[in-house]
């Protein structure tokens, strides 16, 4: 019974005493701000402590703040930089540290490719040569696809392109702001919509063509 009791109190010391090492673990408030050599702010920098999942990214202004622990490191990556890494020091005074991190850029030079439209020159002549080239097809042809009709069929099937997707996302935010907190009108109340919904009706577009 003494056996057991004391196997028991030593149990305890010795989890009592790996308790108190956890609680000693200093915890630092590491912050900073990141840039690279030329003084450029680093928005969006990717942070981690190294070896854990604690991590964070710096804001707008490259700065960045987390919680860090005495001799870790800290890392700093980023598209197109070199990894950079920072170890905290040992006995830091208080609770918080500062540190700026400078990254440099990452360059790859690739090497230099040309492309042509024949394997060789050679292939080259042999198509010019056999070009045929009549004034009259071409004539015919530019005004064939510059036609009203077939541009406004490419207008249906053709998908629209960086710029006009960009202002048609502008104009429905613009909207959303214009109407904001309250209902936005509704085109059944429209005169103008109206006009327009009579006026398919005169002319039949919502009559089937089964008919």
């Amino acid at each position: 019974m003494d056996l057991l009791r004391s196997c028991i109190i030593t149990l305890l010391f010795c989890c009592t005493g790996q308790l108190v090492a956890q609680d000693s673990v200093k915890v630092i408030q590491f912050s900073g701000r990141i840039t690279d050599v030329s003084g450029t702010k680093l928005l969006y920098t990717n942070i981690a402590v190294k070896g854990t999942a604690r991590g964070t990214v710096s804001d707008i202004d490259g700065f960045f703040s987390l919680p860090v622990r005495e001799s870790e490191t800290v890392q700093f990556t980023r598209i197109g930089y070199h990894l950079e890494e920072f170890t905290i020091p040992a006995n830091v005074e208080g609770n918080l540290y500062s540190q700026d991190i400078i990254m440099s850029k990452d360059t790859l030079f690739l090497p230099e490719a040309l492309i042509y439209p024949w394997p060789d020159r050679d292939f080259f002549e042999i198509e010019f040569l056999a070009l045929e080239v009549d004034e009259y097809n071409v004539e015919e042809l530019a005004r064939e696809n510059l036609a009203p009709e077939k541009l406004a069929m490419l207008r249906q099937v053709l998908p629209a392109d960086g710029a006009e997707v960009s202002k048609i996302e502008l104009q429905q935010i613009q909207r959303a702001y214009y109407h904001y907190g309250q209902f936005r009108p509704q085109n059944i109340f429209s005169p103008l919509s109206w006009k327009k919904f009579i006026d398919a009706i005169r002319r039949g577009d919502f009559k089937s063509e089964n008919k």
